[in-house]
């Protein structure tokens, strides 16, 4: 691909959507966040435009604002990549500091999930 297209998910009531955001590797964070909420915005009223609407090079999903974990999303052609964003919880993990008598610590977590098509990530070998 020669420029990354990312599609985001977004839910107004019953329906999901999932506008462009186009040359995504030639913004900076503040373009993108710009367009992101000017594509939200658009989807809230009702005004989603067929340039909002066509396909990207990628999907981002944010389940986690749900309370879903984690879950396997669907690559939807000519697409490469698609990423789910889980919930943030509490685990159990190892303790990294070699001065505390504690084992394991409790650390804030999220699970992310990126499913790939290989044919554009690494070829059809």
């Amino acid at each position: 691909y020669d420029s990354v297209d990312i599609n985001v998910v977004v839910g107004t009531g019953d329906n999901l959507y999932t506008p462009v955001i186009r040359n995504c590797g030639g913004k900076g964070v503040k373009g993108i966040s710009d367009e992101l909420n000017a594509a939200v915005s658009a989807v809230e009223a009702g005004e989603l435009s067929s340039e909002f609407a066509s396909m990207g090079t990628l999907t981002i999903m944010n389940l986690g604002m749900y309370g879903v974990k984690s879950c396997a999303p669907i690559i939807r052609e000519p697409q490469a990549v698609a990423l789910a964003i889980g919930a943030m919880e509490n685990r159990i993990v190892p303790n990294d500091d070699e001065d505390s008598d504690e084992i394991y610590k409790e650390s804030v977590m999220m699970t992310a999930t990126l499913s790939c098509d290989h044919r554009v990530v690494d070829g059809a070998v």
